[in-house]
């Protein structure tokens, strides 16, 4: 249903802008041209375009893109890791008082994830399933997590202030939602481990030894309670700042 208003929207603004562009050959009244803007949201540094079709819509493109590298805690194992957030968008923007009041839907490419690692060389020990496991100093046991932040596609709604029809210096702020969709997580792991305190008992955690198996299980277990704390993740808040020029 979601994805059905936003096309709605898109198509009205398309058809706007078709009827728009045969009001200009027939030499109806000039309108401003593209505005340019340079954003600052939590999708990250972002640039804009921004197209008018009439007083009431508009059509924007749009790109995002930040990296942030910190380290975290999940399960008593931590993590290095980045957030990699890129996301690009086609905006249909409806100002229903022809003002700078605005309603906004669309649909983003979405690439946001967060990547990150662990390594365990005889110097500390995981918990992985309910058993502590350390990895050999000549081959570290190594843990990569790597969490979707949604779908590869996402819808977009909001609303917002700023961004006249009006050539010149405008600012905007903008408050909405990308429609991302579950976050989904994938563990592995890779080296060689053995239990906390049997050093004598190492094995291979890609192997198929009974201790490599059992390690592999417990591994599966860890990936299920990230994920289940996960679950509630489908919609990415949006708070937009940006300043443009329309020319």
């Amino acid at each position: 249903m979601k994805y059905q208003v936003i096309s709605l929207l898109l198509a009205s603004a398309l058809t706007t802008m078709a009827s728009s562009a045969m009001a200009q050959e027939h030499g109806m009244d000039a309108q401003p041209g593209l505005a340019v803007s340079a954003r600052l949201s939590t999708l990250g540094f972002g640039a804009e375009l921004d197209y008018p079709l009439n007083a009431y819509w508009n059509l924007r493109l749009q790109a995002n893109s930040f990296n942030y590298n910190d380290s975290f805690d999940e399960s008593d194992i931590e993590y290095e890791g980045d957030l990699e957030l890129s996301t690009q968008g086609l905006l249909v923007d409806f100002r229903p008082f022809a003002g700078t009041f605005k309603l906004t839907a669309g649909f983003f490419a979405n690439s946001n994830q967060l990547v990150a690692s662990a390594v365990s060389a005889s110097d500390k020990s995981f918990e992985i399933g309910g058993s502590r496991y350390t990895g050999a100093a000549s081959n570290p046991l190594r843990l990569a997590a790597e969490v979707e932040l949604g779908k590869s596609s996402a819808g977009y709604l909001g609303l917002g202030w700023g961004h006249s029809y009006q050539s010149g210096l405008s600012f905007s702020l903008e408050l909405g939602a990308l429609l991302s969709g579950k976050a989904t997580a994938n563990i592995t792991a890779s080296g060689t481990a053995y239990r906390t305190g049997l050093p004598q008992v190492q094995f291979d955690v890609q192997g198929n030894s009974v201790a490599a198996k059992l390690f592999q299980q417990q591994l599966a277990a860890e990936q299920t309670e990230l994920q289940d704390d996960l679950d509630g993740f489908e919609l990415y808040p949006v708070l937009a700042l940006s300043v443009g020029y329309r020319f």
